[in-house]
């Protein structure tokens, strides 16, 4: 069993992410001048994340889920051909920059299991805290706080102790399953989560900053500045994706090859 080095695995993944932000964006680029124009037209179809907007119509609805599938499957192409680039020097031209093989597929579809696996586990904690609450009223709100705490660390750690297997499906193994990817890191909950918190702030950070810009822009009454303010949010999207990804395969480096930092 080997224990991840929080502060090591972090650094490696923002140095990655940096010095390689622009063979990145070559790479990617295709896709994202194809799903850059479709959450804009979802964005002006009355399709919103915001909760206090008003609710949308079911066209609306519809219309987000599938831009919301499209958009994912993008990024699990990219995914794909970021974690082969790390990990084989793979680099992708032409329209193979656009692949949607089986590897894809099977990329997209193991994220999706992933999710489930995860909002499934989430099921018996939420039943659980609601016959606390029920039952013992403030008493149950308050005791259900350290149940909830406790499942967000455990099940942050476990996105990430199933997700080891992503890299290796970009990798085109098919003898690796999420079983081997949950034995490979068992006894690093604790790692798992302090990087994934470190990997939260940043991006929070970051969220923070492009906000400041969208306000700034949405401010000067530019026409345009809806579309500059989405495309601007993609764009974060996209980093937070190639990050994300980076920090995956990292996982796969330590956990599955024995690589160190």
């Amino acid at each position: 069993m080997r224990t991840l080095p929080v502060t090591a695995a972090f650094g490696h993944v923002v140095r990655s992410t940096i010095n390689n932000a622009g063979f990145a964006w070559r790479l990617s680029w295709p896709w994202m001048v194809a799903i850059i124009p479709l959450n804009i037209f979802a964005q002006l179809s009355g399709f919103s994340m915001d909760p206090a907007a008003t609710e949308p119509s079911g066209t609306a609805l519809a219309i987000g889920l599938i831009v919301g599938l499209l958009t994912l499957f993008a990024f699990a192409s990219i995914a794909v051909s970021w974690h082969r680039y790390i990990l084989l020097d793979e680099v992708p031209q032409g329209l193979a920059r656009l692949r949607a093989d089986n590897t894809v597929w099977r990329y997209f579809g193991n994220t999706l299991l992933i999710f489930l696996i995860l909002i499934l586990g989430f099921l018996p904690v939420g039943l659980l805290v609601g016959v606390l609450v029920a039952a013992l009223q403030h008493a149950g709100a308050l005791i259900s706080i350290p149940i909830y705490v406790a499942a967000i660390i455990f099940g942050v750690s476990a996105f990430y102790r199933l997700s080891v297997k992503l890299p290796a499906i970009a990798l085109e193994r098919t003898d690796f399953t999420l079983k081997e990817a949950w034995a490979k890191t068992q006894g690093n909950t604790w790692q798992l989560f302090g990087l994934a918190l470190l990997f939260v702030l940043t991006l929070i950070g970051m969220g923070i900053v492009l906000l400041a810009i969208g306000y700034v822009l949405q401010l000067t009454g530019l026409s345009v500045a809806l579309f500059l303010t989405l495309a601007i949010q993609m764009m974060f999207n996209w980093l937070g994706t190639i990050a994300g990804v980076t920090l995956l395969t990292s996982l796969y480096g330590f956990f599955i090859e024995n690589r160190d930092f």
